[in-house]
């Protein structure tokens, strides 16, 4: 390469990260194929595959991700030339992951499940743990819960052999949501109880107020769907404390769409329970504070189911 080519390519490579910090992709996408181009050229095809997977990124974020396909298949066809399957691995994982957010299934399975293979062959842990969560998640989309929960637990085992504790915690969700879907809610507890714990050491306040209210709700189902009054007053007792400790962290992140929406689910709980006056003054709060929000419909369906109250109390 002569100083010249020296030159340019520094020139190109300046022009991709100023692009990028600035999110001008047109721009990056311009000099990256130049510069893939360059590679391919000199038969440099690990520069060419690093460069192609930059492309790729430009592309996505510039939302063609039909584009960023393209560049990602020519990624693979360097990393695959040059015997790098490390990269071959990710590449196919990451044309997976695109494959389902366009909702084309079938063809995530399919490099998902080569993704797969790679990462077993070259002993990737992490990475089959990540394609395996994946895997679960489109069979999540396809309404397949028995292959999603199949995939769920795999990944599971994973990230506890790995003592990965931030994607233990997602994959436990994950799987709980599954059974939800399937619907075996006493699974589903299970799973996202489990969960629990480790949000609570490692997550944020939003993740663990999501987990809290999720197990309320699960809870009041179990309540709603229990043939046995004494069981359904048990759940629904339930419900209200993690209710009751999702409110106080909602109200501490001001989070305020989040605190009217549990006020009105304490309150259909407090009804459950034949707890009429004290249901009262939480759907007051939905009310007043949809009102507030400016969610007008949320706040007349509250108000309505106010009144309806109001008479059963009389």
């Amino acid at each position: 390469m002569t100083a010249t080519d020296v030159q340019e390519q520094t020139r190109l490579l300046r022009e991709v990260r100023l692009a990028l910090e600035t999110e001008d992709y047109p721009r990056a996408i311009a000099a990256l194929e130049q510069i893939v181009k360059r590679a391919l050229a000199d038969k440099d095809y690990s520069a060419a595959g690093r460069h192609l997977g930059n492309l790729a990124l430009a592309y996505y974020r510039l939302g063609n991700p039909d584009q960023a396909l393209d560049a990602f298949d020519r990624a693979l066809a360097c990393a695959r030339q040059d015997g790098d399957r490390f990269t071959e691995d990710g590449l196919l994982g990451n044309m997976g992951n695109i494959l389902r957010e366009m909702q084309r299934h079938q063809e995530a399975i399919k490099y998902l499940n080569q993704a797969l293979v790679v990462a077993q062959e070259i002993g990737d842990i992490r990475g089959r743990g990540i394609w395996l969560s994946n895997l679960g998640l489109v069979y999540d989309d396809l309404g397949q819960t028995a292959q999603s929960i199949k995939y769920h637990k795999q990944a599971i085992e994973v990230a506890r052999e790995l003592h990965d504790q931030r994607n233990l915690a997602s994959r436990l969700t994950n799987l709980g949501n599954s059974y939800v879907s399937a619907g075996d809610l006493d699974h589903a507890l299970q799973y996202f109880e489990e969960s629990l714990p480790i949000f609570k050491r490692i997550g944020t306040p939003q993740e663990v107020a999501l987990r809290l209210g999720v197990v309320g709700n699960l809870y009041s189902q179990m309540g709603k769907s229990n043939q046995s009054r004494t069981d359904a007053i048990s759940h629904y007792q339930m419900a209200l404390q993690y209710y009751q400790q999702t409110l106080s962290m909602v109200q501490g992140m001001g989070d305020r769409a989040s605190e009217a929406e549990i006020y009105s689910s304490v309150a259909t709980v407090l009804v459950e329970l034949k707890l009429i006056d004290q249901a009262i003054p939480y759907l007051e709060g939905a009310r007043d504070l949809f009102f507030e929000l400016g969610l007008m419909e949320r706040s007349q369906q509250i108000g309505e189911f106010l009144k309806n109250i109001r008479k059963i109390a009389r």
